[in-house]
């Protein structure tokens, strides 16, 4: 029984991923024609090259770049390696999402609005990564948008647990006692102190955010990465956003000295900060409670 129960979430997984490869493909070409300034819905996708319009043949996702040994089936040039990437990464996102949200052992619908929410989370992620990556520029017209849906998300989830818990005891005889003594009050009372919590701590990284680039004059963070600061802030929520920054900056050292260590880089040289933040976070929103525990018990 616990086997074929396993071996339907593996399957889960598995749909989740070729599913999520799928939306790489289409994150991929968002990212490169915001940037171009090119219209994201309307136009077929084309060879970077000899700008040949591809077929389907050429748009089955990590296969065809695969099968076509990484070169254009027109012009033969080769093709970047973005092209696997995004969309492995965006198939590996979904079954995050799938994960995080339970979707996979329990497809329930509170499970189901759970993993869309972390779904479109992690579609902004991935495009914010590989703009930043790639062009070194976090563009307001992603940031902003996924910065209001998380808000909009949090609100809204906050009001329907209220709804939800005063829903119930209204209808509970015991919960209509604990009504009069006032503990939805105090449920009341406690989210909104979290909910401040949460905004107050997301505003204080994004002005230590503000501060580097500024005492950097720009070089070691831009504006892209503080607005991305206050996104995490919000995502993670309050102290676990602490934590994500932490990671993302960590991270960020530990590459910068394996590279200056290959002499691939110099101390003067810059590199993308933003996928080292978006993974400081996305390892936070897995294991963020455990580590955080871990480093209280260590005093």
């Amino acid at each position: 029984m616990y086997n074929s129960f396993m071996q339907t979430v593996n399957i889960y997984y598995l749909l989740l991923f070729i599913f999520g490869t799928f939306f790489g493909s289409f994150l991929n070409l968002i990212s490169d024609r915001l940037i171009n300034g090119e219209k994201i819905i309307f136009g077929r996708s084309k060879c970077d090259f000899c700008k040949k319009p591809l077929g389907l043949k050429n748009l089955i996702p990590l296969l065809s770049y695969i099968i076509q040994r990484a070169k254009c089936t027109f012009c033969k040039k080769k093709l970047s390696l973005y092209y696997p990437f995004s969309e492995a990464l965006t198939g590996f996102v979904f079954v995050l999402a799938g994960y995080l949200s339970n979707f996979a052992k329990d497809p329930i619908f509170f499970n189901l609005v759970n993993f869309i929410y972390y779904s479109i989370v992690f579609c902004f992620f991935v495009i914010m990564f590989l703009t930043d990556l790639k062009f070194c520029l976090i563009p307001d017209v992603v940031v902003i948008p996924a910065i209001i849906f998380i808000l909009l998300s949090y609100i809204s989830g906050r009001i329907y647990d209220l709804y939800s818990l005063y829903h119930r005891l209204s209808i509970d005889k015991f919960g209509v006692y604990l009504l009069k003594a006032g503990y939805w009050d105090r449920q009341l009372s406690f989210v909104l102190r979290d909910s401040l919590y949460v905004l107050i701590s997301a505003v204080v990284i994004c002005l230590f955010f503000l501060f580097l680039v500024w005492v950097t004059k720009g070089r070691g963070m831009g504006v892209g990465d503080v607005k991305l600061g206050f996104l995490i802030g919000v995502i993670n929520g309050f102290p676990l956003n602490i934590v994500a920054i932490f990671l993302g900056f960590a991270i960020g050292a530990i590459y910068s000295i394996v590279l200056i260590c290959l002499k691939k880089k110099t101390m003067k040289d810059t590199i993308a900060f933003g996928p080292f933040l978006i993974t400081g976070s996305v390892i936070t929103l897995l294991y963020g409670s455990y580590l955080l525990n871990w480093y209280v018990n260590l005093f």
